[in-house]
């Protein structure tokens, strides 16, 4: 079984049409910055399905005859650290982003894959430095600020961390490609709830993450939980249901943070 690439997902979020082919989400102004952001087409485009298919080798083959004839381009490098990205080898991945940062025209996903890398690598002041450079190159979008958040909640920082999950929220929630996106942040700012004690809280971020994501499946495990701690047994059972029954629905998602 070839594995599911949450990273990939994401870029396609990233890029502001969730599930298009690479020439339909790529090659459009970011959202708020005006930065163009270069297409994946050609080629390059037929790599860009083969890493999303698991083929990572492959694409790999591809994009060295790619960059052969037509030099390190910034796509193509970001391309190829994402096939080390999808394969978990995130020492590798974070060595072809910073190259693709390195080239031009700038390509901004760049920098927030190499933000999840770093912090998969643990290399915390690369990965908000990262987030932080895309946020300035995109300011509308709301992952990176999920990623910043993640971070401040691993350092303990509460009140930067409900801030940014606060921001991922805001700036995804019109925007019905990104349910996803805002399903997670309200998970997290659920978590912070029950750190703070503010269960009742925890309770309504949950409710209305599974209200806009149905299938978002750690949400109903946290809410029967939260509900189970709040002496309302009914609701506990009922979430314990719904969590089961997404399971049964919905391949188990990778559990990775992005």
């Amino acid at each position: 079984m070839k594995p599911a690439i949450t990273s990939l997902l994401l870029l396609l979020l990233l890029q502001g049409c969730r599930g298009g082919t690479p020439e339909e989400v790529s090659g459009n102004e970011t959202r708020d910055a005006g930065i163009k952001i270069p297409a994946i087409d050609g080629d390059l485009a037929v790599a860009y399905r083969l890493i999303e298919e698991g083929d990572t080798g492959p694409a790999r083959i591809r994009l060295r005859g790619w960059m052969d004839t037509h030099g390190e381009d910034a796509r193509a490098l970001f391309l190829f650290g994402l096939a080390y990205h999808s394969e978990r080898r995130y020492a590798r991945s974070t060595e072809w982003f910073r190259r693709s940062l390195d080239a031009t025209p700038v390509y901004p996903p760049s920098a927030h894959f190499l933000g999840w890398s770093s912090y998969y690598l643990g290399d915390v002041d690369t990965s908000i430095e990262a987030f932080g450079r895309h946020i300035k190159m995109t300011p509308g979008e709301g992952d990176s600020h999920y990623g910043l958040g993640l971070l401040a909640l691993d350092a303990g920082d509460l009140e930067e961390a409900e801030a940014r999950f606060n921001d991922a929220r805001r700036l995804q929630l019109d925007r019905p490609d990104r349910i996803d996106g805002v399903s997670k942040a309200l998970v997290r700012m659920a978590e912070l709830d029950e750190l703070q004690g503010n269960r009742n809280t925890a309770r309504l971020h949950l409710e209305e993450a599974v209200k806009i994501d149905p299938d978002r499946v750690e949400a109903w495990h946290r809410l029967a939980r939260c509900c189970r701690r709040l002496g309302d047994d009914s609701a506990a059972v009922d979430a314990e249901q719904q969590h089961a029954a997404a399971l049964r629905r919905n391949t188990p998602r990778t559990g990775f943070p992005e």
